[in-house]
């Protein structure tokens, strides 16, 4: 007669160090496939209790800083290239922003320069390559390798942790826009505050250089980077790369034609108007960027009107509610796009809290804003400023009807406005700034 057998006790046949350090050894190409070896163990009956128990977690987070730690002194003895230079735009997720000018420039001016961007996958890909740069796959062995062997790194948020920092390494943070939001230190919840200090303190103090576009610009910065903690950082207000290019191309029209081919693979058409959409992030997920109907509001208005919706960063997953929505109403994937490139093609701005506002008011063009949670958001997050004084600007809600009606009439006060944006805000922004900008920072004490 059958008898049932004993479960078999479970037993590692090595000791979860062990099997931690092959893990923290393996090429990070194919971490991937470990994650999913983790997903599918961690709901086992005997394992899983180990791998998820909160000492295993705590002794796994132990050894992760130490092989951390021993990485990067193995990094330090790495040598050095005076020529080579590292870019990191957004994480990777595209490139775009003031790391993007800067290769440019490198290109540009600096003979044998060699140039690697960190890529998130091969949208990106697409963008690095056409401009004649070398794409690394952000995490890969291959891009913390040439990190390492990177003189200059050059970044608009901050690169891996894991990657450390040698100390003959220069990192040139440029930051992604002059904020109207508070961040950071500045944060007017004191947990979410404390918690995010935490994690970006010991980022900041690897900057060597920030770049800020004004006085008030950096009183900014300071505040919300508690940048009295890094006594070594040198602050240049010399104006961002990013809107030398806006200014030098504002009434071009060959780049203005080629800016639409290339997002719409057709011709430039004179008669066309174009409106950008650019709500910026929420830290909740949210199932649509806007209480509008914009497929109602592009139905209301005439037919030579077309709209842009720019996604922030983090919320690409959103664009498969907006690619479709109406053929006048257009998502492009946000690795190919370079907001630099739409400013200089539409002709409206709406937005609500992004820093959008202040580049895009370099053109003198209309900008509306469009704040539907206002009250809500002053209290979890907050303001530097009233946007009405120090920019001439209100931001209110609008109805599908009346947002139409504010696209289409004469706006009287856009110079105004443009104009405080630029004397207030962004007064250092200029091409010739840029060119002694770039000089200070990469050909200071050559021949």
């Amino acid at each position: 007669m059958f008898q049932s057998q004993k479960p078999r006790k479970f037993a590692l046949s090595r000791s979860v160090e062990e099997i931690w350090a092959d893990v923290m050894a393996s090429d990070m190409d194919q971490l991937p496939i470990i994650y999913r070896m983790y997903g599918f163990l961690k709901d086992k009956p005997v394992i899983g209790k180990i791998l998820t128990s909160h000492s295993t977690k705590t002794m796994l987070h132990s050894l992760l800083d130490r092989i951390n730690a021993w990485k990067e002194r193995q990094h330090r003895t790495t040598v050095i290239n005076e020529n080579m230079y590292f870019i990191e735009s957004f994480h990777g997720k595209s490139f775009s922003g003031d790391p993007k000018y800067i290769a440019l420039w490198i290109k540009k001016h600096i003979p044998n320069a060699k140039v690697y961007v960190s890529s998130v996958n091969q949208l990106v890909d697409m963008e690095i390559r056409h401009f004649g740069f070398e794409a690394l796959r952000l995490g890969s062995a291959n891009y913390q390798q040439k990190f390492h062997m990177c003189k200059y790194i050059i970044v608009n948020g901050n690169p891996l942790d894991k990657v450390g920092k040698a100390p003959n390494q220069v990192i040139i943070q440029t930051w992604h826009g002059l904020p109207l939001k508070k961040m950071v230190a500045d944060l007017e919840d004191v947990k979410h505050r404390q918690q995010e200090l935490s994690a970006f303190l010991p980022r900041m103090k690897k900057w060597d250089y920030l770049l800020t576009s004004s006085t008030f610009n950096t009183t900014l910065f300071r505040s919300a980077f508690a940048l009295e903690e890094n006594p070594k950082l040198e602050i240049l207000e010399m104006g961002a790369p990013r809107n030398a290019y806006l200014i030098e191309n504002s009434s071009k029209h060959g780049e203005k034609s080629r800016i639409h081919l290339k997002y719409f693979n057709r011709p430039l058409d004179a008669s066309k108007k174009y409106i950008l959409f650019c709500p910026t992030w929420r830290k909740q997920e949210r199932e649509e960027v806007t209480g509008i109907d914009l497929k109602a509001l592009i139905e209301s208005l005439p037919p030579e009107y077309e709209i842009i919706v720019k996604l922030h960063p983090l919320e690409t997953s959103l664009r498969k509610l907006y690619k479709a929505l109406d053929p006048r109403i257009h998502c492009f994937f946000n690795e190919l796009v370079d907001i630099q490139e739409l400013f200089l093609l539409v002709d409206v701005l709406i937005s609500d809290y992004s820093s959008a506002i202040f580049d895009y008011a370099h053109l003198n063009k209309k900008i509306i804003i469009l704040q539907e949670d206002s009250e809500k958001y002053q209290k979890k997050v907050g303001w530097y400023f009233d946007m009405k004084q120090t920019c001439l600007l209100e931001g209110k809600s609008y109805t599908t009807e009346s947002l139409a009606e504010a696209i289409l009439e004469d706006d009287p006060h856009v110079f105004q406005y443009c104009n405080a944006i630029q004397k207030k805000l962004l007064n250092l922004d200029n091409v010739f700034m840029n060119e002694k900008l770039m000089r200070v920072l990469f050909l200071k004490g050559r021949p």
